[in-house]
């Protein structure tokens, strides 16, 4: 786990850093499973949101994993705003597709009267937990491949998917389901 100094990763839109990330280390490797971002109620960003932030450093995230031969990995995010707290999970179904799900939203609590709503917030994180051991799972998996047969496993999704260029936001209709967002990355 590490708190706001760890340096993501430096690409044309500079350099991202989480306000906190839970990662694997499987040979030297750091793999970044979990990223968050924290912000007061009270205060906006002017240049671009957090969720934008987050998913932008998500995608970098799953970029890596999908390199270093992780099987179908799947990146976490939390996203806070005062008591608000929004849980995501980045995967990548199809060629430059990148997939945000919002899987939870939680509100937490700021007082001992509030208690009640504990349960449903472990509950939700859980959920996440499971999701970022999974990803976890699967990089050992990969680590492990790559040892006894001295090279890395076939990437999967394969790396002709992955995007670097510009983002394009577009949402899945409600009638559909209403916790998807896609994000379409163009080069």
């Amino acid at each position: 786990m590490k708190w706001a100094n760890g340096l993501l990763s430096r690409n044309d839109n500079g350099a991202f850093k989480p306000d906190f990330s839970v990662y694997n280390i499987s040979d030297s490797i750091k793999c970044v499973v979990l990223i968050a971002e924290f912000k007061p109620t009270e205060k906006n960003s002017n240049v671009e949101s957090d969720l934008v932030k987050l998913a932008k450093q998500m995608k970098e995230i799953l970029n890596k994993l999908i390199i270093n031969g992780v099987m179908k990995p799947k990146v976490c995010g939390i996203h806070c705003e005062g008591e608000n707290v929004q849980t995501y999970v980045m995967d990548i179904p199809s060629p430059r597709l990148y997939r945000i799900i919002n899987t939870s939203k939680i509100k937490l609590f700021k007082n001992l009267d509030q208690m009640s709503l504990l349960p449903n917030v472990i509950k939700h994180l859980l959920c996440l937990k499971e999701v970022a051991l999974e990803t976890a799972t699967k990089i050992e998996a990969t680590s492990l491949y790559s040892h006894s047969n001295l090279k890395r496993p076939a990437s999967n999704p394969p790396v002709n998917w992955l995007s670097s260029g510009n983002v394009v936001l577009s949402r899945t209709p409600k009638k559909q389901k209403k916790n998807k967002l896609f994000f379409y990355y163009i080069d």
